[in-house]
């Protein structure tokens, strides 16, 4: 029995968490590590063009990596006869643009692992197991999910703590200030040398609060407003209202990030590492020069138009 009395712990929320699972876990990396183990997956076409923390899990998990590249659609290069039944391509719907591409890829491959991680409001059940990522998205210090039409939660694992991940939230919110990236790195490297678990108590219960309908129209509308500014200058066309961040591809990508950042706009750059990898000139030059302009709840649209004016500023200079 737990001690009773004295001093409160956190308050626990009551709430729908948003997708419709039983499969939280600590971090995206873990649930695929989890499909990996439940699917008892063999091979993994992985994408040169990813973040390589994704390669990291499915070593750990003993997976033979293929990788591949991705053509000017963000679609694989890959040929579906060399996948078998013990074989499945890891699939990224890029920035959310590839939402219409997910069944039909399901189609050609079969054995596929969607990466929804820049599409967190998608609520389609695909016949394919989709990762979701909560930190992406939200002001929690971990949390990922597992949507699947067949995959059933396994309780021979523990769930996983949040006490040394909360510091860089707090930090940031009471201070306001960007310098407590470094708790934010330090916090990442938790998730790095994390056993397979699940989602903490704790963030279990703060995306049970989060008002997602809120937020959701939060974003669109701040992307609706980039958009209307900056798409005469983006070299994605036709964008469809998107929620993870606003994708502007511009050839001078890298400079006008740093020009951003001493003007206190942060922009981040996506998968440094596919710099060095063996990825193709395409991936890299997306790397460079894909500005990530930040859409989140946190802004409204004046920080829009503030973040637009800035960019109309610095591509005028650069040109």
């Amino acid at each position: 029995m737990k001690d009773i009395g004295c001093h409160f712990g956190f308050e626990y929320f009551e709430g729908n968490p948003y997708h419709k699972t039983n499969l939280f876990f600590s971090s995206g990396r873990n649930s695929l590590r989890y499909i990996i183990r439940e699917r008892n997956i063999k091979v993994l076409y992985l994408p040169y063009f990813l973040c390589e923390t994704v390669s990291e899990a499915a070593i750990k998990e003993n997976v033979e990596i293929i990788y591949y590249h991705i053509t000017d659609k963000f679609l694989p290069d890959v040929e579906p006869k060399r996948l078998d039944k013990n074989s499945y391509l890891y699939f990224v719907n890029y920035y959310g643009m590839l939402r219409e591409q997910i069944p039909k890829m399901i189609s050609i491959y079969k054995n596929v692992i969607v990466d929804n991680t820049h599409d967190f409001f998608n609520e389609i059940m695909y016949n394919a197991d989709s990762i979701y990522n909560y930190r992406k998205y939200f002001g929690v210090p971990d949390g990922s999910c597992i949507a699947s039409p067949s995959l059933e939660k396994n309780n021979n694992y523990e769930i996983g703590k949040s006490l040394d991940k909360i510091f860089e939230l707090v930090s940031r919110d009471e201070t306001g200030e960007f310098f407590h990236y470094s708790s934010f790195e330090e916090a990442d490297r938790y998730f790095k040398d994390e056993s397979l678990c699940y989602m903490s108590n704790f963030t279990r219960s703060c995306i049970n609060a989060i008002n997602y309908e809120r937020i959701l129209c939060q974003r669109t509308q701040n992307f609706i407003t980039l958009d209307l500014r900056l798409q005469k200058y983006n070299k994605f066309k036709n964008l469809s209202s998107l929620t993870y961040m606003y994708p502007l591809l511009v050839d001078s990508g890298n400079l006008v990030r740093n020009c951003l950042g001493e003007l206190g706009v942060y922009v981040m750059q996506l998968w440094p590492n596919v710099l060095y990898n063996q990825s193709n000139d395409y991936e890299k030059y997306l790397t460079s020069n894909v500005l990530l302009l930040p859409i989140d709840q946190r802004y409204n649209q004046e920080t829009m138009n503030y973040i637009a004016n800035n960019v109309e500023n610095i591509l005028k200079r650069v040109k």
